[in-house]
């Protein structure tokens, strides 16, 4: 049970840290919208900081692709073959990332970092299914 929480734990904030660094690593990155139209209503007059809005989209697509994940697990268990999971999980990478994004009105970020971090979500979701020995 510990282990399994703390595995969680692990696959959240390295997930985290990958969607952080695609928004940060493109200095045309794009979450003005989001700030000024939404968060305006529950933070203070100053408005908040770029970062924290980072933050909150990281968590929110963080916290989806792993809902995605959990819901999804069935199928991938009765219809996928060994060597699809990887694409499988891509798939789940890709519906949370964009769903978060198009929700948040997130736009220039890096199509290359998106790639790198689809592939390497991909891995994480992939090897964090492996039994702990």
């Amino acid at each position: 049970m510990i282990n399994q929480s703390l595995k969680n734990l692990v696959v959240f904030i390295i997930l985290f840290l990958l969607n952080v660094g695609v928004l940060i690593s493109h200095d045309s990155t794009d979450i003005q919208q989001l700030i000024e139209d939404d968060l305006s209503m529950v933070t203070s007059p100053q408005g908040i900081d770029k970062n924290y809005g980072y933050a909150i989209i990281s968590f929110f697509v963080t916290f989806f692709t792993i809902l995605l994940k959990g819901y999804f697990k069935p199928f991938i268990e009765v219809y996928l073959m060994y060597f699809q999971r990887v694409t499988f999980y891509f798939l789940i990478s890709l519906i949370g990332l964009s769903s978060v994004y198009l929700i948040a009105r997130v736009y220039g970020y890096s199509r290359l970092s998106l790639l790198i971090y689809l592939s390497a979500t991909s891995l994480v979701l992939y090897f964090s299914d492996k039994e702990i020995g």
